[in-house]
């Protein structure tokens, strides 16, 4: 991977900005390539809101100076709270970082210039991709809010609840009395079911497959870009001890 002098920027060319079947984008410029020391480090716990939904979600909201550009780096706080900070003042540290197109601030009205898609701390070794927080912030371009990786998990989970809601509707039908057959309920759930999982995983099913054969959407491309302009492989095979956040 290419070094960079500290303190420098460097603009990432964006391969997929001429794609005619996107939207224009909204960010302010290409995606920048920092490096240098953590200044002014701050942590906050920031509940945001998906537009256009009412749920809110919990962030560790890491905040600081780099290449005179204040950043804002978001872990989600299922992960934040169980694993080491990510950075400490003075870390040297390279990032991949999206400006904003518009001006966001924090509770205290200081605005952040941009969001860490990417970041490699050479103090401590670890290495973070931003994911999650994409699903909430609208930021366009913006990486996949969800990585294969993920999506593997998130698959394990679906299929963990549907078997776990079978085997309490063919309790159900057991404890109740001989006279009174359930079956119809197990049936009807049983399709239920799987015409829910169908619905939800077969969209992303189809997508994942045209990213594997070289057809990725524009954000898959642009989260390909990220990965490789920091070294980090591919979101498809990304390198070892990659930490997804």
């Amino acid at each position: 991977m290419d070094e960079i002098a500290p303190g420098r920027a460097t603009h990432i060319a964006n391969d997929t900005a001429g794609d005619a079947n996107s939207p224009p984008a909204t960010v302010a410029s290409a995606p920048l390539r920092l490096s240098g020391q953590v200044r002014e480090l701050e942590r906050a716990i920031e509940s945001i809101r998906r537009p256009g939904h009412g749920v809110l979600t919990q962030f560790a909201v890491y905040r600081f100076r780099l290449d005179r550009l204040r950043l804002a780096f978001y872990a989600p706080m299922s992960q934040d709270q169980y694993a080491p900070s990510p950075l400490s003042e003075g870390d040297r540290v390279e990032v991949i970082a999206q400006r904003y197109a518009a001006q966001r601030s924090d509770d205290d009205g200081r605005a952040d210039g941009g969001v860490v898609l990417a970041l490699d701390n050479r103090e401590n070794g670890r290495r973070y991709v931003c994911h999650s927080i994409f699903r909430w912030m609208a930021l366009d371009p913006a990486p996949v809010g969800y990585t294969p990786r993920m999506l593997g998990e998130a698959l394990y989970w679906t299929v963990g609840l549907s078997v776990a809601a079978l085997a309490a509707i063919i309790g159900l039908d057991a404890v109740l009395p001989s006279g009174r057959s359930w079956s119809w309920l197990l049936g009807d759930c049983l399709w239920a079911i799987a015409l829910v999982d169908a619905l939800i995983w077969v969209p992303v099913a189809v997508l994942q497959l045209r990213w594997r054969l070289g057809r990725p959407t524009r954000r898959q491309a642009y989260t390909e870009q990220v990965y490789a302009a920091i070294g980090f492989g591919s979101a498809l095979r990304p390198v070892a001890g990659l930490i997804e956040l």
